[in-house]
């Protein structure tokens, strides 16, 4: 299976939006519909995301999505990764690893132990 760089930012927005209701944002909903717009809708090269694209230290994905989980708006209204201690890195294994579970929701593009390498280090 391949998955486009550009492709996450769609659907993670869409994801979002999809969910953004239960949020309880009140007045602030249309601040965050353009936040999320503004961020995720940005020019990138539509390319095949590859692993090195995880990798925590230089990694495109990794660095990106950390920039939006440090954005002023998303920190002080909650709306990072903060469910049931959910990571980010759980975000990429659950995405991008390999799974034959039938609650699968990924892409099933990387073996889970080569995402804890690039998020962890080789000496995961």
């Amino acid at each position: 299976m391949v998955m486009k760089v550009k492709e996450f930012l769609v659907d993670f927005k869409e994801g979002e939006l999809f969910n953004i209701d239960n949020l309880d944002l009140g007045e602030l909903k249309e601040e965050y519909i353009n936040l999320l717009n503004e961020f995720f809708d940005r020019e990138v090269e539509d390319r095949e995301i590859v692993l090195d694209d995880l990798d925590k230290d230089n990694g495109f994905l990794y660095k990106l999505m950390c920039e939006w989980y440090s954005k002023e708006f998303v920190v002080e209204n909650d709306l990072g990764l903060c469910w049931y201690e959910y990571s980010l890195e759980d975000l990429f294994r659950d995405t991008f690893g390999i799974s034959d579970s039938k609650f699968n929701v990924g892409f099933n593009l990387f073996e889970i132990e080569d995402i804890n390498k690039k998020l962890y280090g080789d000496d995961y």
